[in-house]
């Protein structure tokens, strides 16, 4: 029988010793190098992080807000800015804190969005608020959004290219705050379908809208016809227009129509009217 010298055996053991650590090697090599690139990623970035100006905020860019809006968005990011470690450092930026910022301080911002977009700029994204109705207060005058909330006083520069239901506010002693409620939201789309609607109802022009106080149950409408409307703003305006359509084509001569001063329909199924022959009443199921 062959057998193996001592020395050979050892050998063949440290051969298949070898041969075992190479295998270890290769599959563990994959990790190490893997391993090694993360802890130098890391090291790397951690550098960038805190020793050098790549992740500083450099730059606010706002997009889709109007020139006052833009300005107003930058100075609340800047301060904002002011606060964050590491000198402004991008990825500590709170974007959320500073889009309720905004919201809080800009009543004409509908929505905002901030975003960090690398390696330093703060990216908001606004949409504004459209204005439903231009209200008229002491002389002052006032952007108010559909919910009946004015957003902002408005100016000639601001001014909508569309033509805006105009409310004039009689009340002398009515205090108007921006950002706080000033008219109902039922008023508010109540104004907006007598301007869209009544001038084909009696084929005249709204020349100006008039209420007695910011809490008003009434509206007055002047027609370019002289006319004043008088509405309760508590019922729906369809009816009483329907109203006022029958009166006029079925119960007013043409005569006395030329001689028409108001026309009110502040209460229901009746119509109350001047003319020259004085102030007349008509009944009328609304």
């Amino acid at each position: 029988m062959f057998g193996f010298k001592k020395n050979d055996r050892e050998q063949l053991r440290s051969r298949h010793a070898v041969r075992r650590g190479r295998e270890a090697l290769r599959q563990w090599l994959p990790g190490i190098f893997l391993a090694a690139i993360i802890i130098a990623s890391g090291g790397l970035f951690i550098w960038l992080l805190t020793s050098t100006n790549v992740f500083v905020v450099q730059a606010v860019t706002v997009l889709d807000a109007r020139e006052h809006t833009t300005a107003a968005v930058e100075q609340i990011v800047e301060r904002e800015l002011a606060a964050v470690p590491l000198d402004r450092n991008v990825f500590l930026v709170q974007t959320g804190a500073i889009a309720d910022r905004i919201r809080r301080e800009l009543p004409q911002v509908r929505t905002v969005h901030v975003a960090r977009k690398l390696p330093g700029t703060i990216r908001v994204v606004v949409q504004e608020k459209k204005p439903a109705v231009l209200l008229v207060s002491q002389g002052n005058y006032y952007f108010v959004d559909e919910t009946g909330i004015p957003f902002e006083e408005a100016r000639l520069e601001t001014l909508p290219g569309i033509v805006l239901p105009t409310v004039k506010n009689d009340d002398l002693e009515a205090t108007v705050v921006i950002g706080a409620p000033a008219i109902a939201e039922s008023f508010v789309s109540f104004i907006k379908h007598v301007q869209d609607n009544l001038p084909a109802a009696l084929n005249a022009e709204v020349a100006e809208i008039r209420i007695p106080s910011l809490a008003a149950r009434e509206v007055h409408v002047l027609l370019s016809s002289n006319w004043q409307i008088l509405f309760d703003v508590t019922r729906e305006p369809a009816g009483q227009l329907d109203v006022l359509q029958r009166v006029i084509s079925e119960l007013i001569s043409p005569e006395e129509q030329a001689q028409i001063e108001y026309i009110d329909l502040r209460i229901q199924d009746r119509v109350y009217y001047r003319s020259g022959a004085g102030i007349s009443t008509r009944s009328v199921d609304e």
